[in-house]
């Protein structure tokens, strides 16, 4: 019988995973260390963009992986941002017959930190797009795959940037409440056996859903940020936009809410959740009912000892220019008295928060007070 040895290594090597996070799935606390003064991490993150590329499955990956970020990441300084966070599409540098894309992926990654550093930016590498989800039935080999893309990651850094570059190990896992738990615990506790001192971040399920991380709680470890995605009311935020359909149903939403300049309920969205959204809307899109809706998650947080911040908000540049600066305002404004460091997404994209290299209106006093 004629052996895959390619095959044959990699099984062996997540079998090999498999041990070692099992033989050390309770370990974690032994490794509590007091070298970095990780309450201060949260403060230090300022004012934080999204910088959009190298998760555009849509794209080729040696064309990204060749891309010049320097100029964006200048310009994302000189507007006075503090932080990147950077999603990547791990998987989509990992072709078959292409493993010189692994190691080009890794490099781009430290080339990429350099340049944050000499610019004085702090960096979020983020793994996006994983294949767990709820009913997966691949849930074990795909958490094996993930854990060992993360390793080789975490092995080009190991012992620098402690304090400046963070791994976020899912973007929006979409997993059962216990089995997401379950899951993300494995991979803090696979890569923390390797390294004591890097801070990982994590958040619920359901899209990194605020009430879900409340859910999810605290783990074991003493080095995590936790993180939520605040895109609510979605109705406003998502008006308009291609990749959820049925909230194209409905677009010219103001905000804040306002009787007379609210267009009618269109014949399609009759039945469905977002004409339930609709008639909460009145409710939601206020200052005030979103203050509230924070305050909660960030008491809760507080209580619990879990240093949240918020990795992903934002609104679509297909929103009315006066009533997305409003919103970015509110919602930085009500993030800041919670003192809730918050990642804006994006940059220069269909969220953008940035106009010719210039950050937008609404979030230049935001930005003011975190640099």
């Amino acid at each position: 019988m004629k052996i895959d040895f390619k095959y044959f290594k990699l099984t062996v090597l997540f079998a090999i995973l498999n041990i070692s996070s099992s033989l050390f799935a309770n370990t974690v606390d032994k490794y509590k260390t007091t070298n970095i003064q990780y309450q201060q991490i949260p403060l230090n993150l300022g004012g934080g963009v999204n910088l959009s590329l190298l998760e555009h499955t849509w794209e080729n990956p040696a064309d990204l992986l060749n891309s010049n970020l320097e100029i964006k990441l200048k310009q994302i300084k000189n507007s006075g941002f503090k932080t990147v966070r950077l999603p990547v599409a791990f998987d989509m540098f990992l072709q078959p017959n292409s493993s010189n894309f692994q190691i080009q992926l890794i490099d781009k990654l430290g080339d990429t930190y350099n340049k944050c550093r000499a610019f004085g930016l702090n960096l979020i590498i983020t793994y996006h797009y994983g294949k767990v989800y709820y009913g997966s039935t691949n849930r074990f080999s795909e958490r094996d795959r993930i854990l060992w893309m993360w390793k080789q990651i975490q092995n080009k850094f190991r012992g620098m940037g402690y304090t400046d570059i963070f791994f976020e190990l899912y973007n929006e896992p979409t997993e059962e409440r216990s089995a997401w738990k379950d899951d993300v615990t494995f991979l803090v506790n696979g890569l923390r056996w390797e390294d004591k001192e890097r801070i990982y971040i994590i958040g619920g399920t359901n899209y990194n859903n605020a009430d879900e991380l409340l859910d999810l709680g605290k783990l074991s470890d003493d080095k995590i940020l936790y993180t939520i995605h605040f895109y609510e009311p979605y109705l406003f935020t998502h008006q308009g936009a291609e990749w959820a359909k049925d909230k194209t149903y409905i677009t010219h939403i103001p905000y804040p809410y306002n009787k007379k300049k609210m267009p009618a309920i269109a014949d399609q969205a009759k039945g469905t959740t977002v004409e339930q959204d609709y008639f909460k809307y009145p409710a939601e899109g206020t200052k005030e009912f979103i203050a509230l809706r924070l305050r909660r998650v960030a008491d809760e947080c507080k209580k619990k000892d879990m240093q949240l911040i918020c990795t992903e908000l934002g609104v679509i540049d297909l929103a009315d220019e006066k009533s997305r600066n409003q919103y970015l305002e509110d919602v930085t404004d009500i993030m800041q008295s919670l003192n809730i460091p918050v990642i804006l997404w994006d940059y220069d994209r269909n969220f953008a928060v940035s106009k010719n290299g210039k950050p937008l209106k609404g979030i230049k006093n935001w930005l003011k007070i975190n640099n």
